[in-house]
């Protein structure tokens, strides 16, 4: 409890790396390994700390009872911070991502109904099916990029849940490539201080625009095919289009916005999320044995449904704990609208406020053996006795992520579905490593090689 204890002794003030020297070698830090940097700013200075980030003051915390104040208790008093405003705003436009105040309000309200638990319920069926018809061409031998097969998977997934739309083969790739090019632009940017002005008409810009565009044609096609037929087919994207309520029917262009938000975050961190997950199984067979004892027990070989979820508590468990150490929103921030204070500390208005699931859910006074993947730790009850916030992979508060009943659906159901017929091993001679851009992406890609548990 030292780190806890450095924080009360210093009421009113804050310890952390200040100063000119400290601000410039805080952002090199910054750059060059964001996940270790936050980690020893929270294993040197405590739960609350005040860093100097270039010429810029920010605060990193790192206690469940501040991260709760901040996200649940204030909520209202916070809004997404300018930079992420700045920098997703050009690909996301007012999406539910970085939109706020009553915007944020009337489009969560519109959006929500669409994951209602009854609704999430009926995709279930279609996502075993996608997993099946995706898995349809494997064979024992081959080496996948697992990576690209989840991204490739879960945008089908997204796509036919929630807007009742194919895409084709063309579109899935080009969609690839433009989530690609937006999350390594973005997450450098989000690493530079000093941005080029987005109408500068650099190659980076080019590309982003060409990745815009890719998204937005194919959104164009969903809106106008509804425009036409005016069918209601339950999906999203009719219930958007259609919902009326007092600020007036939805527009196209603000459904576009929501609709490009809801596909590139539906689908890439579900993706991330199953990529840990297989890698992990591969480095420990054991946990790995145990999955298929339960798949084999529960579901004797045919596809998993939404009423055999309950019964693979080890399913859940290892994707729980895939998203303790991989989640896919490794850190957010905060900016509040008015002087505040967290905890005893003051806070101005208009300054940065950084949290880290990554580093909260990795901390040794919540989690025994932190950094070991533990799927087991899950089955006990753990949830319940942790406090709030010191497990957080899908935010909280009014602002936690509107999809995540969907998400866990969706990665216990595939994970049921592909384990059952494989394992997976790392490709002999690849070494992954984590890649922080806008999500926690594997670096080198995830070549892994495919063998028949049948055989």
């Amino acid at each position: 409890m030292n780190a806890l204890r450095s924080v009360v002794r210093l009421p009113g003030s804050a310890p952390g790396p200040v100063g000119i020297i400290a601000g410039i070698r805080n952002l090199q830090a910054f750059q060059r390994d964001i996940l270790g940097f936050l980690t020893h700013l929270a294993r040197t200075y405590g739960d609350f700390v005040q860093f100097s980030f270039g010429p810029l003051t920010t605060y990193f915390i790192n206690h469940p009872d501040f991260i709760h104040q901040v996200l649940v208790e204030e909520a209202a008093k916070y809004y997404k911070t300018r930079i992420t405003k700045a920098v997703l705003r050009p690909l996301l436009g007012e999406g539910l991502l970085i939109s706020d105040g009553a915007l944020w309000r009337q489009q969560r309200k519109l959006i929500q109904p669409a994951f209602h638990a009854t609704r999430i319920a009926a995709y279930a069926d279609t996502m075993v099916a996608y997993a099946e018809r995706a898995i349809a061409d494997w064979r024992a031998g081959q080496v996948r990029r697992i990576e690209q097969e989840m991204m490739s998977l879960t945008l089908d997934i997204v796509t036919k849940t929630l807007f009742g739309e194919e895409l084709t083969p063309a579109e899935r790739e080009d969609i690839g490539r433009a989530v690609d090019i937006g999350q390594a632009q973005v997450g450098q940017e989000f690493k530079t201080l000093f941005r080029m002005p987005h109408w500068v008409p650099t190659r980076a810009q080019r590309q982003r625009q060409w990745a815009l565009n890719v998204v937005n044609r194919v959104i164009d096609r969903f809106i106008a095919r509804y425009r036409q037929t005016r069918e209601d087919r339950g999906d999203l994207l009719t219930m958007m289009l259609a919902a009326v309520d007092e600020g007036g029917q939805m527009s196209d262009a603000q459904a576009r916005d929501e609709a490009f938000t809801l596909i590139v975050a539906g689908h890439e961190t579900t993706a991330n999320t199953l990529t840990w997950t297989w890698y992990l199984l591969a480095q420990h067979p054991q946990a790995e044995a145990t999955l298929h004892a339960e798949l084999d027990a529960v579901l004797g070989g045919r596809p998993p449904t939404l009423d055999d979820l309950p019964r693979l508590p080890f399913t859940e468990a290892v994707i729980k704990e895939t998203l303790r150490l991989y989640p896919a929103a490794y850190v957010t921030a905060r900016e509040p609208q008015e002087d505040v204070h967290i905890g005893p500390f003051p806070v101005p208005k208009g300054h940065t406020v950084i949290i880290s699931p990554y580093v909260t859910q990795r901390d040794p006074r919540w989690f025994d053996a932190p950094e070991q993947f533990r799927p087991e730790r899950w089955l006990n009850g753990l949830e319940k006795r942790l406090p709030k916030f010191a497990y957080l992979p899908f935010g909280g508060g009014p602002r936690v992520c509107i999809g995540n009943t969907f998400a866990l659906m969706e990665a216990r159901l595939i994970l049921a579905t592909l384990a059952q017929r494989f394992r997976l091993q790392l490709a002999p001679g690849h070494q992954p490593a984590v890649d922080p851009l806008v999500t926690l992406r594997p670096k080198y890609g995830m070549p892994m090689l495919v063998l028949d548990r049948r055989a």
